[in-house]
């Protein structure tokens, strides 16, 4: 009895195996059918997809040339947008990187930041001579966008590359209660500065037009906001804390963290918009004055120029500094003060020629400073303007705000103060058109 249930245990088994095996090459041809099919279909496309003619691929090759070119340009522009954005990003981990492990264990990161910055330099100086009214080759295009692309990716792999390994540092090593406390701190002393803030807000508001506090009117509100946000999560954290299964508990800080600190700079801005637009309007009450003046001096070289054609365009600008000087609007001090310095700019040309070189650089050197200042505020502005809307603005916009900064750079290092000066205009006025791409960016 024992032999026979050996041998039927046996046959049971040799059956199983051998209907598996069966199994096997059943799918194993089905599978082989399959690819075969596949594999057919796909010679069959072959002919429709590349058996182009001779005569259409002549007819389309310059076609398809500026379809590459233009393919490249747009590459080039999102990608230094998002490497303009990459290292905002990157500054703000690498100000928490530092704090948390100390300047010797973020040397490398900050390295990949500096290079990232040079980078972003190069590319936006690139971008620049794509943009100006200069006539480019198609070959030179080609290069600096393609200069551009490989800038930009190469820095923006290396931030990446160091911020993932900071942020495995920060989840093996951060001590999440003494994190969480900090952070919830932090969202409490940024929530008692909002009534302050919606306060002064009201202020500007009362003062200002519209306008000029447009790039803040609706920061109080996006805070609180915020705020609210970054209270959630850290409550969150904070039960999670006694969860012995929970994994991302510092993450979920980091967050709050990340809110709580966007909300505060949210509240900066305004605070900074009013210290800018007190200095704006500092500046036009002496600027007016200082025109005023100026027309008595313009008036006498007017009578009193060497020739009728400069007569005339000093005449020309004193009636345009007359019909400023009636139209100025308090609230708006920024764009009161570019319309007086266009027209102030416009009598210091038609007087060039009545001036002896002391007083023009006299002049100058007056004119340098407040021409400083607006280049300065409008910089700021428009630099909140963009930092708020992050990955909303566009690459042009950018490229002139850079532009504007390196114009205000090489002002403020020039000996010579007309120069300076033509070059802080210059400066002021790529950053006013920045603005107004940026804006139209958002909103369009």
């Amino acid at each position: 009895m024992l032999i026979l249930a050996i041998r039927t245990a046996s046959l049971d088994l040799v059956e199983a195996v051998t209907t598996a095996l069966v199994t096997i090459l059943v799918l194993f041809a089905i599978v082989m059918i399959g690819g075969f099919s596949i594999l057919a279909r796909r010679r069959r496309r072959a002919p429709e997809i590349f058996d182009v003619g001779t005569e259409g691929a002549d007819a389309g090759a310059g076609a398809g040339a500026g379809a590459a070119d233009g393919d490249l340009a747009m590459r080039a522009n999102i990608l230094l947008v998002r490497l303009d954005d990459a290292v905002a990003q990157a500054e703000d981990d690498l100000g928490f990187a530092i704090a948390q492990f100390g300047e010797d264990r973020t040397r490398d990161f900050a390295a990949a930041l500096s290079t990232a910055r040079r980078d972003r330099t190069e590319s936006f100086r690139l971008k620049q001579r794509l943009d100006d009214s200069e006539a480019d080759t198609t070959t030179q295009q080609r290069e600096w966008n393609a200069r551009i692309i490989h800038l930009c990716e190469s820095s923006q792999r290396e931030l990446i590359a160091e911020a993932a390994a900071f942020d495995a540092l920060r989840r093996r090593e951060t001590d999440a209660p003494t994190e969480l406390a900090n952070v919830r701190m932090l969202v409490v002393a940024a929530a008692m500065r909002v009534p302050t803030t919606a306060a002064a807000l009201t202020v500007l508001a009362t003062r200002y037009s519209p306008a000029a506090i447009a790039t803040v009117s609706g920061n109080v509100a996006a805070a609180r906001e915020l705020l609210t946000t970054a209270g959630q999560g850290a409550e969150e954290a904070l039960a999670q804390l006694a969860d012995p299964l929970a994994t991302d508990v510092a993450d979920r800080v980091q967050e709050a963290r990340v809110t709580a600190t966007r909300g505060a700079r949210l509240l900066d801005a305004v605070d900074n918009l009013s210290a800018s637009l007190a200095e704006q309007s500092d500046r036009l009450t002496q600027l007016t004055s200082q025109s005023r003046a100026d027309l008595v001096e313009a008036r006498s070289a007017r009578d009193s120029a060497p020739d009728p054609d400069s007569g005339a365009a000093i005449g020309a600008a004193v009636i345009t500094i007359e019909s400023v000087l009636g139209s100025l609007a308090p609230g708006d001090p920024g764009a009161s003060l570019g319309l007086l310095e266009t027209a102030v700019t416009k009598l210091d040309s038609a007087l060039a020629t009545a001036r002896n070189q002391a007083q023009r650089l006299e002049h100058a050197s007056t004119a340098l400073v407040g021409v400083l200042v607006s280049a300065r505020s409008q910089i700021a502005a428009t630099q909140r303007f963009i930092g708020g809307q992050r990955g909303g603005v566009g690459a042009d916009a950018r490229t002139r705000l850079a532009e504007a900064q390196r114009l205000l750079g090489v002002a403020e290092a020039q000996s010579d103060p007309v120069a300076a000066l033509d070059t802080a205009r210059s400066s002021a006025t790529y950053s006013r058109d920045a603005d107004a791409l940026a804006r139209f960016d958002v909103h369009r």
